[in-house]
């Protein structure tokens, strides 16, 4: 599993991993809020970190793809090459010339969506045309994307809103992606190419096969979806801002915000039923570091921080039930606004233990996304267990310990612990972050950014 480099020499960001990008890539402009600057202090610590270095094959194989200044090719394959699904899907993709970038690391996805990012801008500044989006494949498990979904937002707050028109991100699922899955919900040549049973029996395995079938022919269908996905689906990004306990004693918490566009995911270590929606999130991840990552992923401090890994939480023993209280506000329909603007408070609270909780951006059933901008959640709750001695049924007690509830619609939320001590564990789009004290989630991104374009053939849900 791929893991984002931690520098241990810069305590102001101890815990925050995987920023360092070269300042000299970018344009120098006034940051647009503190999201921003958040992230331009990140980034211009995190360049000191010797492990933060990107390997010379990623450079390579960029030039070879990025031959001139005023020319953009069609399309660049982003692989996440430190699990053997990654490895594999090279090989097979370089043998017939495609265009391959190999990323271990986080330095390497950022090294390698510098230099695009660079390359876009020599090409406006040559030309007075247009350029022709570029299709940019990520290749991995959700992790994955969301480590180019926050390169993506970052630089692009940063840049004036036609950029946003300049890149095109297809999505090849390498293990559990819980937006692959929603994306074959809405485009049916899709669904045919990358969830279906071939597909995942190959590329959801821990562990590489001994003998690897021929079948799915892997590059055929990757070259169908290169040349045919013309189509572009945005995807709404929500927001995720984390307080979370800091590892230097002079400060008390610091603040983090990170985008998602699929699920957020609160398990309590409760190993029967901690992912009620989110157990193909959580299980497909390769429990073994590559060799070459080893080398560059130092041991975690001992001490409280933000720990960014791109391993997925996998529950393993028994774990006390979350006491949270959660505070959320459903979005306004059309009937309701008149209602609420007598009563400005239209805030909701569930207050009990939770043996989990998700919240989801992704469309539920697949459906078109609505007007408003809103998330739905899932919780499971543990009923009290009633021991009546005398009664012989106990069997029906046990069956209705845990309570499932889905709730749409929601525009605002806040989740914190009852107690203050209690450090919450969450996942954001398959990245793990550690002692965190509360979170508080918006359905949409507050910059200009707020969708993330997706590749897809069309909206087609299949022949009826």
């Amino acid at each position: 599993c791929l893991s984002l480099a931690h520098c241990l020499q810069e305590p102001k960001v101890a815990g925050r991993r995987g920023r360092s990008t070269s300042l000299k890539e970018r344009q120098p402009s006034r940051p647009q809020n503190e999201r921003a600057n958040s992230l331009d202090n990140e980034r211009s610590l995190d360049t000191r970190c010797h492990l933060q270095i990107p390997r010379k094959t990623v450079y390579d194989q960029l030039n070879h793809i990025l031959v001139s200044d005023n020319h953009l090719p069609d399309s660049i394959i982003l692989i996440n090459t430190s699990d053997w699904q990654g490895q594999y899907l090279s090989d097979m993709l370089q043998n017939h010339h495609l265009p391959v970038v190999c990323t271990c690391t986080t330095a390497d996805i950022q090294a390698a969506f510098n230099t695009i990012v660079s390359r876009i801008q020599r090409f406006c500044n040559c030309n007075s045309q247009t350029p022709i989006p570029i299709k940019i494949a990520v290749a991995g498990a959700q992790h994955y994307l969301s480590a180019v979904l926050r390169l993506f937002v970052d630089h692009l707050s940063h840049k004036t809103p036609d950029w946003l028109g300049y890149m095109r991100f297809l999505i090849i699922p390498l293990g559990a992606h819980p937006v692959s899955k929603y994306l074959g919900t809405i485009d049916y040549r899709y669904n045919s190419l990358f969830q279906d049973a071939a597909w995942r029996d190959l590329f959801h395995k821990p562990e590489a096969p001994v003998i690897v079938q021929e079948n799915p022919d892997v590059v055929s269908r990757v070259t169908q979806y290169m040349v045919g996905a013309n189509g572009a689906h945005q995807l709404p990004i929500a927001e995720a801002m984390l307080t979370y306990k800091q590892k230097s004693p002079d400060e008390d918490s610091c603040q983090k915000f990170i985008p998602f566009i699929g699920l957020l995911f609160l398990p309590s270590g409760d190993s029967d039923d901690a992912a009620p929606m989110g157990s193909s999130l959580l299980s497909s991840t390769p429990p073994q570091v590559s060799p070459a990552l080893k080398e560059a992923t130092p041991t975690p401090p001992s001490s409280p921080s933000v720990n960014a890994s791109f391993c997925a939480y996998s529950s393993s023993g028994q774990a006390e039930l979350m006491g949270l209280q959660v505070d959320y506000w459903v979005a306004p329909t059309e009937r309701k606004k008149d209602m609420e603007k007598r009563d400005s408070s239209s805030k909701n609270t569930l207050k009990c233990n939770f043996r989990s909780l998700q919240v989801s951006r992704l469309p539920l059933g697949g459906a078109e996304p609505s007007p408003q901008p809103t998330m739905s959640m899932t919780v499971v709750t543990k009923e009290k267990n009633k021991k009546v001695m005398f009664l012989p049924k106990k069997s029906k007690d046990k069956e209705v310990e845990s309570k499932s509830q889905v709730i749409e619609g929601i525009s605002r939320l806040i989740c914190t612990a009852k107690h203050q001590q209690t450090m919450l564990r969450v996942l954001i789009d398959g990245v793990e972050w550690n002692d965190v004290k509360f979170f508080q989630l918006a359905a949409q991104w507050s910059s200009h950014v707020k969708h993330f374009p997706i590749g897809i053939f069309g909206h087609t849900k299949g022949p009826y």
